[in-house]
């Protein structure tokens, strides 16, 4: 039996010959491309329905308040309108920004899992580790924006306002780095808390459903404790409230006086240690989940 004759064909094949990126340059991708996942970014216009309104909610009523501030407060008594706080807003902007949290995070985590895309990092030179850092960094940035926004739209308006801005930058300097730091602890703190959820679901609507049963079932609980008992016991109990510590961990940062059963320090420690016990959970179980 006798072969025929062999034949070559030309294929066009031939190496690659682009830039040849490293780490923090798929770092950057998978970050950038969780921001477009948080806004909506190249999906249709219902992708960008939930996520827009609630970045609204955060913002525009202090954008609201200030213009009605330019227009209404020089013809009324100064006291009969006054502007919240830098502390104060984050008692309304705590429930949207919670609400964006529940809502839009479970997107960069939910389908990876569903659709076995971790293998697929896992498959580059990708750890774990830089997957979740990425992910957290990208949604992170856009909650940090929605955070400090109303906060510099309200400093800005307050310098602005004043009859001598010059003076009242020197005398009011340091609101801007409580401002970033207040929204860096909300942030981080939400971040943490609904990626480290999502990691538990493929399911968005599961994700989102688990997100708002440990804010608002945590905020019963610390209610209870802190209205119907007593003691250091209770008032350990209370701290399970995660936005009414988020709130008086803001306060805190602003060095305002609130009468509560835990001081605002008390509960700044408490949230920054539960980040950083549920962001290092979260790696180890990325890195399960990509192991399989």
């Amino acid at each position: 039996m006798t072969s025929g004759p062999a034949e070559i064909f030309d294929l066009g094949y031939h190496g690659y010959e682009g830039e040849r990126t490293g780490r923090w340059a798929r770092r950057g991708a998978i970050w950038r491309d969780g921001i477009r996942i948080s806004l909506g970014l190249g999906r249709g216009v219902g992708a960008k329905v939930a996520p827009w309104l609630l970045l609204g909610l955060a913002l525009v009523p202090m954008v609201v308040l200030v213009v009605v501030a330019a227009f209404v407060g020089p013809a009324t008594n100064p006291d009969d309108f006054e502007l919240p706080s830098y502390g104060d807003y984050y008692e309304w902007a705590m429930v949207p920004l919670a609400l964006f949290a529940a809502v839009v995070a479970p997107l960069l985590i939910c389908p990876d899992r569903r659709d076995g895309v971790l293998s697929l990092y896992a498959a580059r030179p990708i750890t774990p580790l830089d997957y979740v850092g990425a992910r957290w960094a990208a949604f992170g940035t856009v909650l940090l924006g929605a955070a400090w926004a109303p906060e510099a739209v309200l400093f800005v308006w307050n310098a602005l306002d004043a009859e001598q801005p010059g003076t009242f930058l020197a005398d009011n300097w340091d609101v801007v780095p409580r401002f970033l730091a207040a929204g860096a602890v909300v942030s981080a703190v939400l971040t943490t808390l609904a990626l480290f959820v999502s990691s538990f679901a493929t399911r968005r609507a599961y994700a989102t459903v688990a997100m708002l049963a440990v804010v608002f079932i945590g905020s019963a609980i610390g209610g209870i404790a802190e209205n119907d008992f007593s003691g250091g016991g209770a008032d350990a109990v209370s701290l399970v409230s995660l936005p009414q510590s988020l709130v008086d961990s803001v306060h805190w940062i602003f060095g305002d006086e609130l009468d509560r059963p835990v001081s605002g320090g008390v509960a700044l420690l408490w949230l920054l240690g539960l980040t950083v016990v549920l962001a290092g959970w979260l790696v180890r179980r990325t890195n399960r989940l990509v192991r399989g």
